[in-house]
């Protein structure tokens, strides 16, 4: 079959210096600050605190925009994340300002909801601290010119 993705494995940091080609799409869930922490590896992003997290992240989509096509598209799925006191840190709008930031718009954004059977058996918990549970993520999608 013609036109199969490539799909590209490591540290997206390092892998994408590589790259010389350009592609037509970028897909992306990426990890969510350090709410879940994937390993103790040095360049993990999800290891990190915020502020460097974030740097490496905005590094991460500029090296990602440079090698779109003109009319590419990238596609990132993205939820909000709570600091150590339990505010929102802005993870959504972070990402989209790093596209932006590379002169790419939103084009579209899509609501993608999880199932609810955990959210309600973590309710009573979170009620406790006065949060909601959320059962959404944002799927961010960005055009280059």
């Amino acid at each position: 079959m013609e036109n199969q993705p490539n799909w590209y494995v490591g540290d997206s940091n390092e892998v994408l210096n590589g790259f010389t080609k350009e592609f037509d799409f970028v897909f992306s869930c990426p990890p969510y600050a350090d709410l879940e922490v994937y390993s103790d590896l040095e360049g993990d992003i999800s290891n990190m605190d915020y502020v460097n997290f974030l740097k490496s992240y905005e590094e991460i989509i500029a090296k990602s925009c440079n090698l779109l096509k003109s009319g590419g598209y990238a596609c990132f799925v993205v939820g909000e994340v709570r600091d150590k006191k339990g505010n929102y840190i802005g993870f959504v709008p972070d990402t989209i300002n790093a596209f932006k930031n590379c002169e790419m718009g939103l084009y579209n954004e899509i609501i993608l909801l999880n199932t609810i059977n955990t959210a309600s058996m973590r309710a009573n918990t979170y009620m406790k601290t006065q949060k909601v549970v959320k059962i959404h993520q944002n799927v961010l999608i960005f055009k280059k010119p």
